[in-house]
């Protein structure tokens, strides 16, 4: 298994003004999946090309391990791109698309015909070896493209998007495919999405790319449910921020003042951040909690999003409270639980 350094990895294409990404820092562990998740143009897939050797970087370095992979050839750095688009040979069958990168390697036919048989039962597309692409689902055709991608065993394995071209419950079925085949090979992976929900199902790390640099990386949960600033804050579904000044646990902001988790040193300026699912709909006053109105309300089905007007300012509250629902202009009590409330960084 490879681990894999990028070190402050700059790049700029010609005619651009702004790099599109700038002193890029990242270390992906042996054997992990990390995902590169953020906007359109962020620069994502930029660096799964210069991993790749497809493009060139114009300052730092990558490495495996502890080697630079700089001046090795494409070709030779056992890192494969797996693209939205299968890309498969439309006039070879399934068998000879999954083992036609061994066939370049001049592998002889008896091991091509077992690794090929093996990607297959891996993929779960046993029996398909004789179809042609055309004969394949979306989703199949995906499941092929990545076992040519794994037959030749690559030392990193990157994903472009290879999802989001795909209906919703392939999709799904897919990310659970692929979480699982990654897991069983142990093969270290970057995988590029601008969709949320992807990277914290299946990656052990998620790095957020916002303005052509990484602004956090950490473990799912954690960048889902405290991320480290505003700007990433804003990214993963968090609308409500509280400005203010704060001396211990005790934090006065324009919506009210709060208790808080305990901050040390001497009293300063603060943000602090709630996802909108933790906020509380009470009927009745309580600790850490502010009256408001109902403004505006979504039934979305699994839950409700209440757009609640608190001294002037809007306050996002999503719940899924089955026994009681509220309409526009009653007024509620919106609690902010101390547990749930975290500080920001600009």
């Amino acid at each position: 298994m490879t681990s894999v350094f990028l070190d402050t990895l700059t790049k700029t294409y010609p005619r651009q003004a702004d790099p599109t990404i700038s002193a890029v820092s990242l270390a992906v562990q042996s054997g992990e999946l990390l995902a590169l998740l953020g906007p359109s143009g962020s620069g994502k897939s930029t660096i799964l090309k210069l991993i790749a050797g497809i493009e060139h970087p114009d300052s730092g370095d990558i490495r495996f391990d502890d080697q630079s992979i700089l001046s090795i050839p494409a070709n030779r750095r056992s890192a494969v791109l797996m693209f939205q688009k299968a890309y498969l040979f439309p006039f070879m069958t399934v068998a000879d698309n999954i083992g036609f990168g061994l066939k370049v390697q001049r592998t002889n036919r008896q091991t091509i015909r077992a690794e090929v048989a093996r990607m297959l039962d891996i993929v779960e597309l046993s029996g398909f070896e004789r179809r042609y692409p055309a004969q394949l689902s979306g989703g199949e055709q995906q499941r092929v493209a990545l076992a040519r991608a794994l037959v030749t065993r690559p030392r990193v394995l990157m994903l472009d998007e290879p999802l989001s071209s795909l209906d919703t419950a392939v999709r799904h079925t897919l990310q659970e495919a692929i979480r699982r085949i990654q897991r069983e090979l142990g093969i270290t992976t970057l995988l590029v999405t601008h969709d949320l929900s992807e990277a914290m199902t299946m990656s052990d790390r998620t790095a957020l790319l916002l303005d052509h640099t990484i602004v956090a990386c950490d473990q799912p949960d954690r960048m889902f449910q405290q991320p480290p600033t505003r700007a990433a804050a804003r990214f993963v579904g968090i609308s409500t921020f509280l400005d203010g000044r704060v001396a211990g646990d005790r934090f006065s902001a324009g919506l009210g003042t709060f208790t808080v988790p305990t901050v040390s040193g001497p009293e300063r300026e603060a943000t602090f951040a709630i996802r909108p699912e933790r906020l509380n709909l009470l009927d009745t006053s309580a600790p850490n909690a502010v009256l408001g109105v109902i403004a505006d309300r979504f039934y979305k089905g699994e839950f409700t999003d209440y757009r609640v007007a608190v001294n002037g300012d809007t306050v996002r509250v999503r719940t899924n409270q089955p026994r009681r629902s509220y309409a526009c202009g009653d007024a509620v009590h919106v609690q902010f639980p101390v547990e749930h409330l975290f500080e920001v960084k600009p």
